[in-house]
Order: C-alpha cells, then structure tokens, then sequence
C-alpha cells in the first residue's frame, strides 16, 4: 500500500516556506519548524520520511542540523535548500552526510522528483539496512 509521504521542512524564511508548502502540500503531508529546538521536537514525536533545510537558518546552521539528525535520526534524509547553490557547496553539502542540495528557486518537478528519491531511499534503508555491507 502507497502512503503519503511525511516531510520536515526546517525553514524560517516565510515566502520559501510558502512555496514549499504549495508545491508539496499534494504530494505529502508536510510539518514545520523554524528553529532547532523545533525541529528536534518533531522528529522526537513523529517518523519522517525526508527533511527540507534551508541554508540560512534564523538561529544555528545546516551544518547543526544535518549533524543532529544524522546522529540521531540516521534514516531520515536531508536535502539541503540555497539561493546560492554551485558545485562546491553542492560537494560540501553531500560531504556533512546531506542526502541533496537543491539550488532556489527550482522547478515543481525538480522538487518533487528529489523528495520522491530521498522518500524512496528512506523506505529502501527500512528494508535493508546497510550496516552489514562491506565494501570492496
């Protein structure tokens, strides 16, 4: 059975949490936070499927974020969202452990076909953890 997926989105910026909100309020059911506190809380309460976190944050940083989640919501993935998005913020970010960097503004089917990749890497981790893998 399909579900709906559930998203965070960790932004502070009003007019981004707009967008995000109207792109993606169809094809998921969608929380909010805008700090890290928040953003904590709601992982703490309820599972989720992927994170949207903005590259300016109103207090603390991606880095803060994404290293709090990946220490203690490892399955969650987080993408990443800049104004100013190029090559080497893009390394940078998947460096941290970020599962994508999304440059703004973006187009509708950009935003939902990375949601629906870091949704079905959630779900595909859920079925086969990775921690007994070797690599060659």
């Amino acid at each position: 059975m399909i579900s709906v997926p559930k998203v965070l989105l960790f932004v502070c910026d009003a007019s981004q949490k707009a967008i995000l909100q109207q792109t993606l309020a169809h094809h998921a059911e969608l929380a909010w936070a805008c700090n890290l506190q928040e953003m904590i809380q709601q992982l703490e309460q309820d599972r989720y499927d992927a994170l949207f976190c903005s590259s300016t944050l109103c207090t603390g940083s991606w880095e803060e974020a994404l290293k709090q989640v990946r220490q203690f919501y490892p399955d969650v993935p987080v993408i990443i969202l800049s104004r100013t998005a190029d090559e080497k913020e893009w390394v940078e970010v998947l460096d941290a452990g970020a599962f994508d960097l999304l440059g703004l503004p973006c187009s509708e089917r950009t935003l939902l076909s990375v949601m629906e990749h870091a949704v079905d890497s959630c779900e595909a981790r859920a079925w086969h953890p990775i921690s007994g893998l070797q690599t060659a």
